[in-house]
């Protein structure tokens, strides 16, 4: 990633600047984690406002996905938002949720679960806000144990990851206990213009594939109706594992360490890991879970 201080970072943004674009190494075909964290970090609170210039629009694509997750999210389940941004899309399909779940949401950037984090509180389903468990991490070092959560849910948060879909896709299926619900655009099913504009941004393509690969079963794809770009057409992805090694009980869902894989032991203010030998702090009761936030502690 390009250097470039935070000062003349925000002076380009303001001017319009496509920032992957700008921080992107020459000739890169693809956006690194920096990118698209340091991309999405500031630009956080930008979709709660536009939510609030048209809530029509918001209420309508949150039916519309709700609807579509309601048919395959039941009652008791775990249901984990990667990628869960400013919480948006979580607020309001939550009004479209069972009853007795619990909810994991987590995001690369800790400014925009904080901006999310103060809009649910007034948008999002009461009972699941109640009990949300939110997080900082990277979709391909997911900070939770194997088989743990029944169903995975993306909304467009794969996309910038052109170059990375494989080892996502294979950290989401291995959290994963019964299925993969991905909300995603397809490059396959674009126009050539919105294709030109896929490769240009280093968005993802050719999903189906990817997912066969990392060990999971397309058993559906479709479009939405709803769509905010027809440039950036979202499609449903419903994906099963094809080896489900685990049962169905019901467990305690449990961070472990993004480093050693230890189990990690809530002590209110941070997360430690005695065999893992570090811990993790919170920020405004967010739990930062990526392996840079990690401090070397042998003891308490």
């Amino acid at each position: 990633m390009k250097t470039l201080n935070l000062d003349a970072i925000r002076a380009a943004y303001d001017r319009g600047e496509n920032i992957t674009e700008l921080l992107r190494d020459k000739d890169a075909s693809y956006n690194s984690i920096e990118v698209i964290e340091v991309a999405y970090d500031l630009q956080a609170g930008t979709y709660v406002n536009g939510l609030l210039k048209d809530k029509s629009v918001f209420e309508k694509r949150a039916g519309e996905i709700g609807e579509i997750l309601a048919s395959h999210v039941s009652s008791l389940d775990t249901f984990l938002d990667c990628g869960a941004g400013e919480l948006t899309t979580l607020s309001g399909v939550s009004h479209y949720l069972p009853v007795n779940i619990k909810m994991f949401a987590f995001d690369l950037s800790i400014s925009r679960l904080n901006a999310g984090l103060r809009f649910a509180s007034r948008a999002m389903r009461y009972d699941l806000f109640n009990s949300l468990v939110s997080f900082s991490a990277s979709m391909d070092n997911v900070p939770l144990h194997d088989n743990s959560i029944d169903v995975v849910f993306t909304n467009h948060a794969i996309e910038p990851n052109y170059g990375r879909e494989l080892p996502i896709l294979k950290e989401l299926l291995r959290v994963s206990r019964k299925k993969m619900l991905l909300f995603e655009p397809s490059f396959e099913d674009n126009s050539e213009e919105g294709q030109s504009r896929m490769k240009k941004l280093g968005y993802v393509r050719n999903l189906p594939k990817w997912i066969e690969m990392a060990g999971g079963e397309l058993v559906d794809k479709f479009p939405l109706n709803c769509v905010a770009n027809k440039l950036n057409p979202t499609y449903c992805y419903v994906v099963e594992k094809k080896d489900v090694s685990s049962s169905f009980e019901l467990s305690e869902v449990n961070f472990r360490c993004p480093l050693s894989n230890a189990e990690l032991k809530d002590r209110g203010s941070y997360l430690w890991s005695k065999e893992g030998a570090h811990a993790y702090p919170k920020i405004n009761n967010i739990s930062l879970l990526r392996s840079k936030d990690a401090i070397l502690m042998f003891h308490e």
